[in-house]
Parts: structure tokens; sequence; C-alpha cells
């Protein structure tokens, strides 16, 4: 089993993905957004130089998601996660190898008094979530394995469950495949220090060069419910990364229903389902 704690964790903002019921794709996005808008850093395994840094705590979880206190405004982020193989010439990244992919929840907080965007990211244990169950990646390109999955998330309050991000196909990330590994290995070379973002390049250097990465590659639309809303305590957020050519979409309400009360496998399916907690 790889072991998530020996990579480093890296998300890519601004690279938004459009679900093709809005007469979007990746091409009308980019055309809209351009490039991501940088790369930040949500953990750095024990090797790090700062022993200090709150970039040394874990932030995943399969089954939490923490509140920090009653006055932050937490919204759930439902992505695409990939595990990475990464080689190194002079101290930068030469090749980044996508192993196997899962889905994650990039859940952010809204605080204005921030000075680093990864404050936002990483507040300690059970900041993030990720799913247990990965699908492994022989061709990271369009027709492979990721070309039938979309992402989709619901939240659970009071019994009543809803819809909280728009279901969407992974590809229509603006940046994705090659584009967006060759993307990374040039902004890991020209991102500086800067007040909301870290020298990626500083980092991987003060961290002995993890062999690793763990890219969670950017966020989906939310809906009406979601971009209004923050997590409160208690609240059920499920997040899923499914095959459409196995499963509809108006069909998944009902396999969350399901969730742990039946014995079931889902072929192609992965649901990361977190509780909400102070």
């Amino acid at each position: 089993m790889r072991d998530l704690a020996t990579a480093i964790h890296l998300g890519i903002l601004g690279n938004f993905a459009i679900s093709d019921e809005g007469g979007s794709n990746s091409l009308s996005m980019k055309s809209l957004t351009g490039s991501p808008n940088g790369i930040v850093v949500t953990y750095i395994p024990s090797s790090y130089s700062n022993p200090d840094s709150f970039l040394r705590v874990n932030p995943l979880s399969s089954s939490k998601l923490q509140i920090p206190t009653i006055y932050d405004n937490l919204q759930a982020e439902p992505e695409l996660v990939l595990d990475c193989d990464v080689k190194y010439y002079n101290g930068v990244p030469l090749h980044i190898t996508p192993k196997r992919f899962t889905v994650y929840n990039d859940a952010t907080l809204h605080r204005l008094s921030i000075t680093k965007i990864a404050q936002n990211k990483n507040w300690g244990s059970d900041s993030k979530g990720i799913g247990t169950k990965w699908f492994d990646i022989k061709r990271f390109e369009s027709g492979g394995e990721l070309s039938n999955y979309n992402l989709v998330s619901f939240i659970k309050r009071n019994g009543v469950i809803e819809q909280y991000s728009v279901d969407t196909p992974v590809e229509n990330y603006a940046f994705f495949y090659d584009e967006l590994m060759n993307w990374i290995v040039q902004e890991i070379k020209n991102q500086k220090e800067a007040l909301a973002l870290d020298s990626i390049s500083n980092l991987l250097a003060d961290s002995n060069y993890p062999n690793r990465f763990l890219i969670n590659v950017g966020t989906t639309l939310l809906t009406e419910k979601g971009d209004r809303g923050f997590i409160d305590d208690r609240d059920e957020i499920f997040t899923i990364l499914y095959d459409r050519t196995l499963y509809r979409a108006s069909s998944i309400k009902a396999y969350i229903l399901a969730y742990k009360t039946r014995n079931i496998n889902y072929d192609g399916m992965v649901i990361l389902h977190q509780t909400a907690h102070l």
C-alpha cells in the first residue's frame, strides 16, 4: 500500500471543470480563465526541514471533516486527486507520472485574515477528504481510464440529502492530461515566494525532494445549495467519483441512501463519506 504521508500534497488553483449541461467544456473554460492561478502546498512529509510548520500535519481523513470554530465558514470542494511518481533532474521535476486516482474533498475555509492560501487549506487533522478506493492509471490520456468518470457531491443535513456540486466529467478540466503535467513542471520552476503563495521549488528542496506528489487537480462548480451555504456541525458530505457508463447521474442519490447499509462493493465508483465536526 502506498503511504500518502510520504508524498508532498499539491493543489492546483483556478483549474475548473465545467459540466456539459452548461454548454461549456475544457476548451471554452480555458478561453475564459487562461492558465491555472498557481500551486498551493497543503502537506509536506516529515523530511521537511521546518519541524514547527503547520504543513507537517497530515490533513487527510476518509471519514471526518473538522470545522475549526463556530466562526469559520467552510465549503466542500469536490476534486479528482492523482497519486504520482516524480523524477528530478538537477533539483527540478523532469517527469510527473500519475499512477492511480480517487476522489478528494479540497475543503476550504473562507478567512480573510490569512496571509497564505495554504492556511485556508490545512488547519490540522481532518481538514481534507480522500477516498479509500483507488483506480490504477495505465493511460493518462483521452480514451484512458479517466475518460468515463464524473464527479459529484451531496450534503445530508437533518436527514435531507441535497446535491452540493454540479455533476461534471473529469475530462472537462481546463487543463488536464499531459498539458496539466507540463504546466505543473513549469509552474514549479517559475512560482516565486509571494504574499499568498509559496515557492514550490524551495519547499521541495527543504523536504529533500519527495519522489511522490499527491495532486488534487481542481474543483467543479457548486450548485446553488453548495454555493450559498457553509458546512455545519454534523453535516454529512458525500463526494463521489463514478463511471458514467455503469451508473446514471439520476441514480447516484439512491446509491448514497444504500451506502453502508448494504454489503455492496460498487465497481467503477468511490464514495467519500465525511461527517463534519467542531
